[in-house]
């Protein structure tokens, strides 16, 4: 128990990390997307993958990008985020129930069920938008009748979605073991 409660405080300070550096990293590395270093690292496969376009995949090098154009790109991002963020102060309250010993309780449960929530958001509204933000910040520099927004499916959302539903179902287990746990123990 005593390695239960120690991993969990570890993770918690590094779930805190995350919320400050991840939104952080992104508004930064939008604003010096077009630095030579940025570009290098861009022109390597890392840091962003190509821009899924009506007429094609661009590279972020390819692009024009103005202030206005980062700032969308970097709220695309951001947008994209949002579920993740949240769903870092789920499992901080799941890892502190942890920590303090509260491993099978109901409290949990309702975290797992608000992480299958989050996985859904991710799925259906979040990563839908933020692409469609993207692409309009992409193409936002192109001639009249060559800027686009568009909205997309396809197998990333669905991932997400069965893992969203099977959080959901896993906390509906739990949330029933949790109940029959508790009639045994009023039982004489």
């Amino acid at each position: 128990m005593n390695h239960i409660q120690k991993i969990s405080s570890y993770l918690i300070i590094f779930f805190n990390v995350l919320l400050y550096f991840l939104p952080l990293a992104t508004v930064l590395l939008w604003l010096f997307v077009d630095t030579p270093t940025i570009q290098h690292f861009t022109a390597q496969g890392f840091l962003f993958a190509p821009i899924h376009t009506p007429e094609g995949m661009l590279s972020v090098n390819q692009i024009l990008w103005t202030p206005l154009t980062k700032g969308i790109a970097s709220v695309s991002f951001l947008v994209e985020q949002i579920p993740f963020l949240l769903g870092l102060f789920v499992l901080k309250s799941i890892f502190k129930n942890y920590q303090k010993g509260a491993i099978f309780r109901p409290e949990n449960a309702v975290s797992f069920k608000q992480l299958g929530w989050l996985f859904l958001a991710q799925a259906c509204i979040a990563k839908p938008l933020s692409d469609m933000l993207l692409v309009g910040a992409a193409t936002y520099t192109n001639a009249p009748g060559h800027r686009y927004l568009s909205i997309g499916f396809g197998t990333i959302n669905l991932e997400s979605i069965f893992c969203g539903v099977m959080m959901i179902v896993i906390s509906w287990v739990m949330l029933e073991a949790n109940k029959l746990h508790d009639e045994q123990s009023f039982t004489i």
